[in-house]
């Protein structure tokens, strides 16, 4: 068998392990279906960015089948052939969806060494049990001008964490459990009478002093995305190399 190993180990009808193994070293990014809130933070936070012509983002290592190009009936997908395993999705996932194993122990080499950074929580639990947290600091406002109850009552199901709710025929958000995800904001797009303006201005309460690898991933989650060029080939993404650096690779070393 010749090595590095990458591949997709389907575990369970729910569970997928993301597998990057070396002679003495195996990392596993699980994936597990059941808890995805399909928030889109696992997307914008990925270092790994390709992008055509200098247009905004376009694709990352992860995100949704239709995003990535990818035939699946799954919430999300991994592009294991550009995924580099640091750990950045698991890192802010707000349902504990994705977690990152080393050697069969759950941990994020980036934060362990400070560049990327702890950050205050609020967690609480859905109807069906699951957890969830909001990792993030900001407002956010809907517009509806849509005068069809069932197409309202529709959209305010594509909240994940029954944030939404409709009062006549206006959409109110309990901001005590919105998570300022982009679920709503992506979905509103399909909705010809509603829009969804989401400020990200802040993590919450972010402990010590991270690299500059945080102030690219803080672009992306703050909504800037289209600010940072990605560019064709991994070698030339600044993002993606620095994340390499700070991981003790080098950006050419096969991964």
């Amino acid at each position: 068998m010749s090595l590095p190993v990458k591949k997709a180990v389907q575990v369970d009808e729910n569970i997928t392990h993301y597998v990057y193994k070396m002679l003495n070293h195996e990392s596993i990014l699980k994936y597990d279906e059941s808890l995805c809130l399909e928030c889109g933070f696992c997307q914008r936070v990925c270092p790994v960015t390709i992008s055509i012509y200098e247009e905004p983002l376009k694709k990352t290592a992860i995100g949704t089948p239709e995003f990535m190009k990818i035939e699946s009936d799954k919430k999300i997908v991994v592009d294991i052939n550009k995924c580099i395993w640091c750990g950045s999705c698991s890192w802010i996932c707000p349902g504990y969806t994705l977690e990152l194993l080393i050697n069969g122990e759950n941990k994020i080499l980036l934060v362990e060494n400070g560049s990327l950074p702890e950050f205050e929580e609020e967690v609480r639990t859905l109807e069906d049990g699951r957890k969830v947290r909001k990792v993030v600091d900001g407002s956010i406002t809907i517009t509806c001008n849509e005068k069809d109850t069932k197409v309202i009552d529709q959209f305010v199901e594509e909240c994940s964490v029954d944030a939404m709710s409709r009062e006549g025929k206006s959409i109110v958000v309990d901001k005590d459990k919105c998570i300022l995800c982009f679920k709503c904001s992506d979905a509103a797009k399909k909705y010809k009478n509603i829009e969804v303006t989401v400020h990200r201005d802040r993590f919450k309460k972010v402990k010590g002093e991270p690299s500059s690898v945080w102030n690219g991933i803080m672009l992306r989650v703050t909504g800037k995305e289209g600010k940072i060029k990605g560019i064709m080939s991994r070698s030339q993404n600044k993002l993606a190399d620095s994340v390499l650096r700070l991981m003790g690779k080098e950006s050419g070393e096969e991964i």
